[in-house]
């Protein structure tokens, strides 16, 4: 069971991928973040299903940066004093550090990473769900809580709870309609 949950969250690049029964795992929502085919390959008559990523509009739509130029090796250096030995050791750093960490005004490759991967969540989801419609979508609004904040679990479970709360009738209506 702790292999199967620790492949539920592998991400490439963030969380390692888990070998199980001979079989690199990686989170199933990499390609299929809300599987309702799969629900209904599996015999399901009603499908609820809840989109997780129904508020990533406006996140992930843009990454603002285009990475390192010119001006960022010469704001580095002191002027007239060449970049060799450690001050060139220790500029070389600070770029590097600039391009993972970001800094105000400059994302920094893990916002990009995390920024990319919400495009393509977006993306996916929409498509999914436009070819497989489920019988009942609920789309608890998530935008505030990013991938890694997870010090909001309690929001997310108050935003979750109240997006079930606004299902119940059409969840109600669809069992009717199978009776």
């Amino acid at each position: 069971m702790a292999d199967a949950l620790r492949a539920s969250y592998s991400l490439p690049g963030i969380f390692a991928p888990v070998r199980v029964g001979g079989r690199w795992l990686v989170d199933g929502a990499l390609t299929n973040p809300v599987p309702v085919a799969a629900a209904r390959a599996l015999g399901a008559r009603l499908v609820i299903a809840v989109n997780l990523n129904a508020d990533l509009f406006g996140r992930g739509s843009t990454i603002a940066s285009h990475g390192s130029d010119e001006t960022d090796e010469a704001s580095l250096q002191a002027p007239g004093i060449p970049a060799r030995g450690l001050r060139g050791l220790f500029g070389a750093e600070r770029i590097l550090k600039r391009q993972f960490l970001g800094e105000p005004g400059r994302p920094g490759i893990s916002s990009v990473m995390i920024e990319a991967f919400n495009i393509m969540q977006d993306r996916i989801t929409r498509a999914r769900l436009a070819g497989d419609p489920p019988d009942v979508l609920v789309q608890p609004r998530l935008g505030q809580v990013g991938l890694f904040d997870f010090h909001c679990a309690e929001k997310a479970i108050a935003l979750g709870a109240e997006a079930a709360e606004k299902a119940i009738e059409p969840v109600a209506e669809a069992i009717a309609a199978l009776a």
